[in-house]
């Protein structure tokens, strides 16, 4: 079974210990209310905007957040490349049960018209039918990443004929399950050959069973659909069958190994998650074999604005439709200065034929490095809950690795929200354990205080400071955190699935810690420890990876390179760039190697061991 195609439903606690916590739809979208405070949208008056000509073309790669007001006249749709499972191209619309406000639909037992993502006026009126043949072409998807709609919820789409002022349904669709994304070919009826002519999709969304289940704290449903590849011409259906289009369709992933972000701070002493390889998955839209086709990169520093372009890498595919490929990649992240946050831009990007379209051939992600360990990517696809009878003081672990000792300062955690507000009254208090080989051990600090999800509106993650008297200086390797709840109530965490962290969550509902396992979808609780600070612990020894033989620092380095092996005979020290020549290092202690000399860059540093064993560490040298 596709792992995307599970669905977690609550049971009765009795049936299971693993029944308590369960995933559900979110009842609000951050997303849109965050980018809507920052770019307040000012759609211009149908009667101002001129009307389209053929060919219309839309793949939502060059959209953030809301549609492109150029072509579309509302701002319902959500635009992103989040929700999706394997789209045809980066970006979809997301079409469910939240409007432009980012807030959830009055829903009720019958299926409401929620959504909607209409076109501007096209002039068609150039066009005569039978003598010219227009089509329209699209792909849709149910559920993808979010709520599955149920049989009663769909999808339309609809017509506009200006000449009657009525619109009228062409197409719809009801599904219950997560498709793949499916295409529609249709074509239009000439009575619609008209100036300004104008079509829409919309989805009736309902309330859902499963999360009257869930209690008043899980009231909630998405109804997700995505739609992609919008296309309206007068070609041949064989361009809208075959398209000559290849194109990425996730932006880059796992850069820093499980890791989405860690502090700042810590950054140089987390190397060893640094990923040398960049991930493509990119969709093979026009079915055959692909010649020649290159892939690159960049990573810049929003700071101070340095990009290193990395080597182009071609090779030839064979006809599959979604092809998966990592590709090495030469630029681990590190502090280089005494900023006190950073930012890192990631695009990778696919070398196509100059007749293909371009826009879907770049992706990119920014890093933010602040003061917080965090493996999910901000947004919330589901949320998180325990509840049932019994489950007041059910407790909740994350576990999380920790790469510099330092001060745990805070916990912040995204809730979401839940209809009429119903959450943010509910009640529990923040926890703090050691490490039990991979299980919580002793309870390091339990807040004095009970703290709720009340939120503030705009807020993201709310900040949970851990109390000034307690001095809680991380040392070990491993730390969880979590709550203690007050409640039988679901919380709703905001729950993250485009990573999979579930091996890493534990719950406590009877005295015994448990993984939920196969109970959860693949995914991210929404919560990170927070460090430093106030009084930010200076000067403790870095923590090394527990596996680690040798361990190389400072870096960054500009000078001299210090090489540390515990136990063990280090015979000699080699040094070579990305593109794999050796550089020549002075003769001398092993210990110890001054790069004063060499240029800023990448570096490969390999020490050679006793035995011949090979250890090696990517290091940067900047000056």
């Amino acid at each position: 079974m596709n792992r995307i195609s599970i669905i977690s439903f609550i049971l009765l606690l009795a049936c299971s210990r693993l029944a308590a916590q369960s995933l559900q739809g979110i009842q609000e979208n951050i997303v849109v209310k965050q980018f809507l405070a920052k770019h307040p949208v000012r759609l211009k008056s149908a009667t101002g905007n001129p009307l389209l000509n053929l060919p219309f073309f839309e793949d939502f790669s060059g959209a953030t957040v809301v549609p492109d007001p150029g072509k579309w006249a509302d701002q319902h749709a959500f635009i992103n490349d989040s929700y999706a499972f394997e789209p045809p191209s980066i970006g979809v619309a997301t079409l469910d049960a939240i409007d432009e406000h980012g807030d959830v639909y009055a829903l009720n037992d019958l299926p409401t018209s929620s959504d909607t993502l209409t076109s501007r006026g096209i002039n068609l009126s150039a066009f005569t039918w039978p003598a010219d043949t227009i089509r329209m072409s699209f792909f849709y998807q149910s559920g993808g990443k979010g709520e599955v709609p149920e049989l009663k919820d769909s999808l339309l789409l609809e017509f506009y004929s200006p000449a009657n002022d009525h619109w009228k349904r062409i197409w719809f669709a009801c599904e219950d399950t997560v498709t793949p994304f499916q295409q529609v070919i249709l074509e239009v009826p000439g009575l619609y050959y008209q100036n300004g002519f104008v079509f829409r999709f919309r989805n009736y969304t309902s309330l859902s069973a499963r999360s009257v289940t869930g209690g008043e704290g899980a009231v909630s449903n998405a109804d997700c659909w995505n739609i992609d590849y919008i296309m309206v011409n007068k070609l041949p259906v064989s361009t809208h069958e075959f398209i000559h289009d290849i194109a990425l369709i996730e932006p880059p992933r796992y850069l820093l190994d499980f890791y989405e972000s860690v502090p700042w701070l810590h950054l140089n002493d987390a190397q060893s998650i640094t990923r040398n390889y960049l991930r493509y998955v990119f969709r093979n839209l026009q079915k055959n074999d692909i010649a020649n086709l290159g892939r690159s990169y960049y990573a810049r520093n929003l700071g101070n604005g340095y990009t290193e372009y990395a080597e182009e890498f071609y090779d030839n595919f064979v006809a599959e439709e979604i092809i998966r490929r990592n590709d090495p990649f030469f630029s681990p992240f590190a502090r280089y200065d005494e900023s006190e946050e950073g930012n890192v831009e990631v695009g990778g990007f696919l070398i196509t034929p100059e007749y293909q379209y371009k826009q879907n051939d770049t992706a990119k992600v920014i890093l933010h490095f602040k003061d917080y360990y965090a493996y999910d990517d901000g947004t919330p696809e589901r949320g998180f809950g325990i509840s049932g009878p019994s489950t007041s003081g059910a407790l909740l672990a994350y576990r999380f690795r920790i790469y510099k000792a330092d001060t745990l300062r805070a916990v912040d955690m995204f809730f979401n929200k839940a209809r009429n507000h119903y959450n943010e009254t509910l009640n529990f208090q923040l926890c703090v354990w050691k490490d039990d080989n991979g299980i919580p051990g002793e309870l390091l600090y339990i807040s004095p205080e009970e703290f709720s999800p009340a939120m503030e509106e705009g807020l993201t993650f709310k900040r949970y400071a851990i109390n000034q008297d307690t001095n809680l200086l991380v040392t070990d390797t491993v730390v969880f955190v979590g709550w203690k709840q007050a409640t039988e109530d679901w919380l709703n965490l905001g729950y993250d699935v485009n990573r999979d962290n579930v091996s890493r969550t534990f719950v406590n509902t009877s005295g015994e810690w448990f993984n939920p396992g196969n109970s959860l979808i693949p995914g991210s609780l929404m919560i990170r420890p927070v460090f430093g600070s106030k009084a930010v612990i200076t000067g403790e020894p870095d923590i090394p990876e527990t596996n680690s033989a040798v361990v190389m620092f400072p870096n960054p380095v500009s000078g001299m390179l210090y090489i540390k092996a515990t136990g063990r005979r280090i015979n000699k020290v080699l040094l070579y760039d990305v593109t794999g020549r050796m550089v020549p290092l002075p003769h001398g202690n092993v210990e110890f190697i001054d790069l004063s000399g060499v240029p800023s860059g990448i570096y490969q540093v390999v020490a050679v061991m006793e035995q011949d064993e090979i250890i090696s560490q990517k290091i940067v040298v900047y000056h």
